[in-house]
């Protein structure tokens, strides 16, 4: 599925895109509050366009891999993007709610219904990579409409989240799932990874012949040769 430019607006691969860039995909923190637009809508690519915290960003279905270089369709036409070994590459696959259980790193993307402090349903979870000492990665920054942390336990349709405050006590959040919540699964890449028609979100900076040189780069399923937007 936010990152500083509004990712509340996107869905699906392109929320937990955005949301492992930004670090929202895993940790032991929380922070939830206003509701997000959830719409569904899809298209082939949206263009590359610019964030607030200043780096160019492409996301689109792959078009074509040549050595370093990928060719992303986007609505407006064509976008490269140039990958290299400091190139940071995430990717997602779908996933389910028996995937989850106790120990597992989640971050979980509140639906609109959701009230600020209170009961949390989710609109999407993420199920992320424990560090390597063995715990769930801390963020960075905290996030909006998030719950993030290590699952104590599943029962039925409620996943009991633990969380750390920024008092650094934890506590515990009940999350419920409904028919429409969307699950994946994310992981480290490299880039033998990134492979014709699947979807594509990079975040970087432009050189002078108008590719985007990658700093970070999330990969997903597209569906039906559509990205979620």
């Amino acid at each position: 599925m936010k990152l500083t430019f509004e990712p509340a607006r996107l869905t699906g691969f392109a929320i937990l895109a955005v949301a492992a860039v930004t670090t929202l995909s895993v940790g032991g923190c929380t922070h939830h509050s206003k509701s997000s637009d959830t719409s569904s809508d899809k298209s082939p690519a949206t263009s590359s366009r610019a964030s607030a915290n200043g780096k160019d960003t492409v996301f689109g279905v792959v078009a074509s891999v040549s050595g370093d270089t990928v060719e992303v369709n986007a609505v407006k036409g064509t976008a490269k993007v140039g990958v290299s070994s400091s190139t940071k590459i995430t990717e997602f696959t779908k996933a389910q709610l028996t995937d989850i259980a106790a120990g597992n790193c989640v971050s979980v993307v509140a639906a609109p219904a959701s009230a600020p402090g209170g009961a949390v349903t989710a609109n999407a979870v993420q199920l992320g990579q424990q560090g390597g000492d063995g715990k769930c990665p801390q963020p960075k920054n905290a996030q909006p409409d998030s719950v993030i942390g290590t699952v104590a336990s599943v029962a039925g349709n409620t996943i009991h989240v633990t969380v750390t405050g920024a008092d650094g006590n934890p506590s515990e959040i009940p999350v419920t799932v409904a028919d429409t919540t969307r699950y994946s699964k994310r992981a480290s890449a490299t880039s033998q990874a990134i492979a014709q028609g699947k979807c594509l979100t990079a975040w970087g900076t432009k050189d002078g012949g108008g590719t985007l040189q990658a700093a970070n780069v999330g990969l997903g399923p597209a569906d039906d040769g559509h990205c979620a937007h």
